[in-house]
This record gives C-alpha cells, structure tokens and sequence, in this order.
C-alpha cells in the first residue's frame, strides 16, 4: 500500500548479487520482499529496505535491487501517462561496473 494515497501498488522486483560466504534461496527472497511489502511504503523504500536485508543476511555489499511497479493512484483515476515506475538500488560491484549494471539490464531486458 502506498502511504501517500493508501492505494495499492503492485511492484516486480529482480535481485542480482555476488555471495559474501552466504547463499540464499528464491523463497528467502520472496519472504524479504513480502515481509517490507505488507506495511505502508512508498517503493523507493521498499526497494532500498530490500537490499538492506538481502545485504544484512548474505554479508555482501555486491548487490542490486530493481523494483518495477504499476500505482493504482495513476491508473484508477485513468491518467493517460504511464503508470509503472522504476527504482533501483546498486551497491559494490554492480554501482561501479557498468559492465556489471549493463547485464542487469540485459538480463531484465531494459535498453
């Protein structure tokens, strides 16, 4: 729920990392996100609160986080823009290689 306009949102998230001695399974992510995606939020946060955690738990600052989501406070009142936004967070590897960040995107297909 966003806590600007208590309206859902719904929001797409991709994980990239480079282990620190830790290594965790799809479901530990998929419980990472719902566990900050079940309070009000906005998704800037929701994403950076991610990367906190997945940083926290595998002891690696090699990571990025990207969030993709549609605000239904856009779409319900059928304003003609799009309403998906982007927020991302790198960190370590993947905020000082480009080559690194370019395969983010390559594999999520952004251009």
């Amino acid at each position: 729920m966003c806590e600007h306009h208590l309206l859902p949102f719904s929001c797409d998230l991709a994980v990239a990392y480079k282990s620190g001695g830790t290594l965790l399974g799809l479901s530990k992510f998929a419980r990472i996100a719902h566990k900050h995606a079940y309070k009000l939020q906005v998704q800037k946060r929701l994403v950076s609160d991610i990367a906190d955690e997945i940083a926290d738990i595998t002891g690696t600052d090699d990571l990025a986080v990207v969030g993709r989501g549609e605000h239904l406070c856009m779409t319900m009142r059928d304003i003609r823009t799009p309403s998906t936004m982007s927020s991302s967070v790198f960190r370590g590897v993947f905020e000082k290689s480009e080559h690194a960040r370019a395969e983010i995107f390559a594999q999520l297909g952004a251009k």
